[in-house]
């Protein structure tokens, strides 16, 4: 890590990162900058090799030969910190495959799409709703981080995203080369499930988004540079334009070398690298969506890191009736939110096989990308509705449609969520309003906000907290109203309930 200093930086950020950064109304910042080239022209003196540079961290990690070199560096004026690359256990991933039994699940088809087995891990988030609308991710860039996409190239599983083009970019950060497709099939069966088109057997939740695969995970290491991977990756998919990241990936703990190990007490959203990482890509407008972790059943059992960042929409598992999977990592975080955010199908969900077939396989990692590829369908939805729609809209949105939104828990944080829903709201409350003629602005907003009534009618406003508490009320006919007490209120959702001849309920947010 460097020290602050005046140098020569460069912004690289490609027309769609700064289209995103537009909308959603985020300013270039000091996260922007290069690291300052001088710097590592002098390191690349000493005999080291650098693996990743990090701008978001301003910071490099390397490799050295001899202990020797740390002294010399470690006495270089920009040099602020070094860290040691330390040993961790990566959250495993429980792979209890069994034979397809195409009667297990239920094969109903849509209008347009034929399902197959894959229809129960879609029909329980409302995606079959939501694709009958028209929204298969179409101009939504997500970006897959895992250990490999073995067989990718070729499968025929894939063939779609290969002919329409939407395989946009790849690069492993591991070997640092453009072939993903190595290391491991388990980056192959994460992308089945979003990407995935293999009519009346899987059908992904994001068929026509356009996808970059990049290669963090080294199966064969157990090491914190995989975080710095991941950060360098995540640094990339912002630059390039992505607009979703999955990252089916998470870091625990190593039980033979506890001083140099990530902890509980980490989990705080704020301690490792790969979180820090991860809530800067949020910061970017990116929406980030993780797998919680696998060790419910085990000795750790709470969330593995980036899952526990504050801007991180971390997913559990369920099985295909809703109840929660043994494995699946509990929260809360640390610091006391709740973790996982939502919960998706993750025991016997439908994947890839390489025999060129589908098969069946548990873990937190498929529950993941099934919502991501449904969060993209969501966020294709709302560019209808308000082209300035940000990441954060987005996970407020999947946690209130959530079933469990106004009892979340532990285990299941705020439910199995309904995209469908989360769209009829968002057309709800637009047409209602339309319809009346109301206005509200800024939304979100902070010290104040303002109603514009063209119609001069009487209307009762009533303002409710997310526990249906009533925290402000007021009838008028005045055709411009401010609200300006509101401002010692916490941040938050807060539901606007306009009471004319009919009910309209906005949703308000605080930021």
């Amino acid at each position: 890590m460097f020290n602050d200093k005046a140098c020569d930086q460069v912004v690289e950020l490609s027309d769609r990162a700064l289209e995103r950064r537009i909308k959603q109304g985020i300013e270039i910042d000091f996260h922007d900058l290069s690291v300052c080239e001088e710097y590592i022209s002098v390191l690349k003196q000493y005999n080291l090799s650098i693996r990743n540079t990090s701008r978001w961290l301003n910071a490099v990690s390397v490799k050295i030969n001899s202990i020797e070199v740390l002294d010399y560096i470690s006495n270089l004026s920009f040099v602020k910190d070094i860290y040691p690359v330390r040993k961790m256990v990566k959250q495993t991933e429980i792979n209890l495959y069994k034979e397809h039994n195409p009667d297990y699940y239920n094969t109903r088809l849509s209008s347009s799409l034929l399902y197959g087995s894959s229809y129960n891990q879609i029909e329980m988030l409302g995606g079959i709703d939501l694709h009958n609308e028209g929204f298969l991710g179409n101009d939504i860039i997500i970006a897959v981080f895992d250990a490999g996409f073995i067989d990718v190239e070729s499968l025929p599983i894939f063939e779609n995203l290969w002919t329409n083009n939407q395989i946009l970019d790849s690069y492993d950060f591991v070997d640092k080369d453009n072939n993903v497709f190595k290391g491991s099939s388990h980056g192959t069966m994460v992308l089945s499930t979003i990407g995935g088109y293999m009519p009346d057997s899987l059908i992904g939740t994001a068929p026509q988004a356009q996808y970059m695969l990049f290669r963090t995970e080294d199966s064969d290491s157990e090491t914190l540079v995989e975080e710095d991977n991941w950060a360098a990756a995540a640094e990339f998919a912002d630059s390039a334009g992505v607009d979703i990241i999955n990252s089916s990936l998470g870091y625990t703990i190593l039980y033979d070398d506890l001083d140099n190990s990530h902890s509980y007490n980490d989990m705080d959203g704020n301690s490792t690298i790969i979180t820090n990482a991860a809530d800067l890509a949020a910061s970017r407008g990116i929406l980030v969506v993780n797998s919680a972790g696998n060790s419910g059943s085990g000795d750790w059992y709470y969330i593995g890191a980036p899952a526990d960042g504050d801007s991180v929409l971390a997913v559990g598992a369920v099985n295909n009736n809703g109840q929660i999977a043994s494995f699946s990592s509990r929260g809360p975080s640390y610091d006391g939110r709740i973790k996982p955010n939502v919960c998706a199908q993750g025991v016997l969900s439908v994947v890839a096989d390489l025999d060129s077939t589908i098969r069946l396989a548990n873990g937190t990692s498929f529950s993941s990308p099934i919502v991501a590829g449904l969060a993209a369908c969501l966020w294709e939805s709302q560019k209808i509705i308000n082209n300035d729609v940000s990441n954060m809209d987005i996970i407020e949105m999947i946690q209130m449609s959530a079933h469990l939104f106004q009892n979340p828990n532990d285990s299941l944080g705020y439910g199995i969520p309904d995209f469908y829903q989360a769209y009829q709201n968002a057309i709800l409350f637009d047409n209602d309003l339309s319809l009346f003629d109301i206005k509200l602005y800024p939304n979100p907003f902070k010290d104040q906000f303002s109603i514009q009534n063209a119609n001069s009618v009487e209307f009762t406003f009533d303002i409710f907290n997310i526990f249906g508490i009533l925290v402000y009320s007021q009838t008028t006919n005045e055709t411009y109203v401010t609200i300006h007490s509101l401002s010692n209120h916490s941040p938050g959702m807060y539901f606007l309930k306009i009471r004319e001849t009919s009910d309209i309920h906005p949703i308000l947010k605080i930021k």
